[in-house]
């Protein structure tokens, strides 16, 4: 079978990389991508390419970011459209980075987009249970529709490894976009509390975002020592710091969207064995047990947080078997071989039995 590949973010993002490897390596492969900087100059590159490029294919997957692709191709073709939906674009500008209203005409477009391509897809790509229960209840679109599939992460570049410790502290990890998703001021309090009460404890904290100079100015103003910020790095390097610090956050904010996501960084932490700390959510519950694969606190109070650091420090060999399981539940139930099984048993073979 011929498959046509196309996406509006970067083709080289993980999630990308992946879907584009595997669909090389199982069907006759071509692709619409592009590799601007910007969507401004990724998006007419590919629009003005696309309608050629379709001509012939036998089945048509649309990746990362590309919800109106998924409209446009079906003006021109009636063949299988595979739709690897990811997030709400709507979810995100409106409710998480509120950057408009639901109400306001962009909401309203935003909303539009959304629904019709959820609508024109075949199979319509997630991750969690929770995420298709909302997107059927937001957009009465058919559950048949949604195959649930793991993230899927860049395994040659973030794996186990023996490192020299970042700190002689107990360390803790954040990794991210300074998003509001990830509730970042809530970690900068939670250090201040830990700095108050003298716990031998360091933060690292890896990235760039709208949060991060509110993050910064936090620390200024509560004078905190035990908080490093370091920039964008690449995965290679990131690497070192997964296994060099002892546990890795997650999200601390409360929303439809914290409840129905996991996150890259909480398959990246898994796959290298170490300890995850994220806040209670269903998307989270539905994969991994608190003090078994995962660490749980149950809400976004800062003391919160700080207490279960401290009690996550008090207890190292906690600490060893959790890592140790969370790297036993990566290989069976987030890699990217359990991935690509998925994919192969839900949409593949599904799709070769109709086209033969």
């Amino acid at each position: 079978m011929k498959v046509l590949f196309s996406c509006t973010d970067k083709p080289t993002i993980s999630r990308n990389r992946f879907h584009r490897q595997n669909l090389k390596e199982r069907f006759i492969y071509s692709e619409c991508v592009s590799d601007g900087k910007t969507y401004t100059s990724r998006i007419p590159s590919i629009l003005g390419r696309l309608p050629f490029k379709m001509v012939g294919q036998d089945f048509y997957f649309v990746s990362y970011m590309g919800h109106f692709l998924v409209i446009f191709i079906r003006l021109f073709s009636n063949k299988p459209i595979v739709f690897d939906f990811y997030l709400s674009i709507f979810d995100m500008m409106c409710n998480d980075r509120k950057v408009y209203t639901p109400e306001s005409l962009l909401g309203k477009i935003t909303y539009w987009i959304e629904k019709k391509s959820l609508e024109k897809a075949d199979y319509i790509i997630v991750d969690t249970s929770k995420l298709i229960d909302t997107l059927t209840k937001e957009y009465h679109i058919d559950k048949k529709k949604f195959v649930r599939v793991p993230l899927t992460i860049n395994e040659e570049n973030v794996m186990p490894k023996e490192v020299e410790p970042y700190s002689k502290n107990f360390s803790v990890l954040y990794v991210g976009s300074y998003i509001p998703l990830h509730g970042t001021p809530v970690i900068i309090e939670a250090a201040k509390i830990l700095q108050e009460r003298h716990e031998e404890i360091s933060l690292l904290m890896i990235g760039k975002g709208p949060e991060l100079k509110k993050c910064q100015d936090l620390v200024k103003e509560y004078k905190l020592t035990n908080i490093e910020f370091k920039g964008f790095m690449s995965l290679e390097e990131l690497n070192y710091y997964y296994n060099a610090c002892d546990i890795n956050l997650g999200l601390f904010n409360n929303g439809e969207r914290a409840n129905a996501v996991v996150l890259n960084k909480t398959n990246d932490s898994f796959r290298v064995g170490k300890p995850h700390l994220t806040l209670s959510t269903d998307a989270m519950k539905e994969a991994f047990t608190d003090n078994e694969d995962i660490f749980y606190v149950d809400n976004i109070a800062p003391e919160t947080l700080a207490d279960r650091i401290i009690g996550i420090k008090n207890n190292p060999e906690l600490v060893k078997s959790v890592g140790e399981n969370a790297l036993k539940s990566y290989e069976d139930k987030l890699s990217n071989a359990k991935a690509k099984a998925i994919l192969e048993e839900k949409i593949f073979s599904q799709l070769e039995t109709t086209h033969n």
